[in-house]
Order: C-alpha cells, then structure tokens, then sequence
C-alpha cells in the first residue's frame, strides 16, 4: 500500500508542477505521469533490496538516475533545454523532500 500510495503522490505532484510550468495538453501530462509511475515504481522497488547501511548514498544514486531518465523521455518528447531539465530535477526534488516529510510523520 505504501508502494502505491507513494507513485500516486509523485504522479499528482509532478504533474501539476509540470501543469502549471505551461505543459497543459493531455498527451504531455500523460507522459508526465507515465514516466513517473515507471521511474517512481522501479526506484522504490529497488530500495527494497538496500542494505541500510548504504541506504542513503544509494537513493540519491538512485534519484540523481530518476532525473536523468525523466528527462530523457521528456526530452523526446519535448524537446531539450535547459528550463526542461531545471524543471524535472525541481519535481524530482520536491516529491522527494515530500516523501521524507510524509515517512516522518508516519503517512509513508
């Protein structure tokens, strides 16, 4: 249930910044949420196999590979610049320090 609770957070949260950064057609907000929905249930699925101890250098490894990845597919999709990627790392920042926020409050 976290898993899922989790991807659907991000999935709102990404997509309306994405939304209110000017990417307000239908097809763009579904790439939106369905690059998240991949990299959000693949990063979460593979902490599950980190030992603690290296738990936090290898989520920001993972997240810092999240960013990339979204942008690559946006960057297909929309075109790259440097606005786009500013934008993909500022969602992925938030629904980040978001998610921190949430596990310590015991809603994650």
């Amino acid at each position: 249930m976290r898993l899922l609770l989790a991807c659907i957070i991000t999935v709102v949260v990404e997509t309306a910044l994405f939304w209110a950064a000017g990417y307000r057609k239908k097809e763009d907000l579904a790439i939106v949420a369905l690059a998240n929905v991949i990299t959000n249930l693949t990063l979460n699925l593979m902490t599950g196999f980190i030992p603690g101890a290296s738990a936090l250098a290898a989520v920001l490894a993972l997240e810092c590979a999240v960013v990339v990845c979204e942008y690559l597919i946006y960057r297909s999709a929309f075109g790259g610049s440097a606005k786009l990627f500013a934008l993909t790392f500022a969602a992925n920042c938030l629904t980040y320090g978001l998610g921190l926020l949430l596990q310590r409050f015991g809603v994650l």
